[in-house]
């Protein structure tokens, strides 16, 4: 299915942000090359046409930072017990309220691991959610990271908080988020080897890297 008009520039600021983790991924596999003008349109013909699904390429990017596979279950995307969520502020209640949904997550059992782009002021936003911040979020509500109306993060709820602040898991990048635990949202100790950052408990699996998929 083609992706629609209105979708396509949030898709392509999805990808463009992880494009050069992509890029450091394909090298590690031997698959290497010079972006240039024309690969870049015929990516972007690729998403128009929804050749190219970018949750997954989300997927591949913190599969090879956290050193783990793709396994694309129901209750987690990672072998690392983790799931991936891209998501894009929008707003909502007849733009008054500004805000990040991140759902379905009902079914899932490990940390969460969100890119979140806001729109008005370009800007990405990323968090490493701990099940126990969300498990008691019921199968028809979702997650929502709030934001002001000008495109400003709100870090500070306003009025009576239901679940938690989202915030606090608030992570510096995807590498940074890469160094939280997929199973307990703990921050585990990194080496950096080579320029990839390796988990210091996990060798490296890029071989088996699309397991499951």
């Amino acid at each position: 299915m083609a992706t629609k008009l209105e979708n396509l520039k949030i898709e392509l600021a999805h990808h463009n942000n992880l494009e050069p983790y992509l890029l450091k991924f394909q090298g590690t596999q031997g698959l290497g090359f010079k972006m240039c003008k024309k690969t870049k349109k015929y990516q972007q013909f690729q998403l128009f046409n929804g050749h190219i699904q970018v949750s997954s390429e989300f997927e591949t990017v913190m599969a090879y930072l956290c050193c783990t596979n793709v396994v694309s279950l129901n209750d987690k995307d990672l072998g690392n017990g983790a799931d991936c969520k891209l998501t894009t502020v929008r707003h909502s209640s007849h733009h008054t309220k500004y805000s990040a949904p991140v759902g379905d997550i009902f079914y899932k059992k490990g940390t969460l691991y969100v890119s979140c782009y806001e729109r008005i002021q370009n800007k990405f936003y990323y968090f490493a959610i701990p099940r126990f911040a969300y498990c008691t979020i019921p199968k028809s509500s979702n997650i929502e990271i709030p934001f002001e109306l000008d495109g400003t993060p709100r870090r500070i709820p306003a009025g009576k908080r239901t679940y938690a602040n989202w915030w606090e898991y608030e992570c510096t990048s995807l590498v940074d988020m890469s160094t939280f635990c997929g199973t307990t949202g703990m921050r585990i100790p990194h080496n950096r080897i080579n320029g990839a950052i390796i988990a210091a408990n996990a060798p490296p699996t890029w071989a088996h890297l699309f397991v499951g998929m």
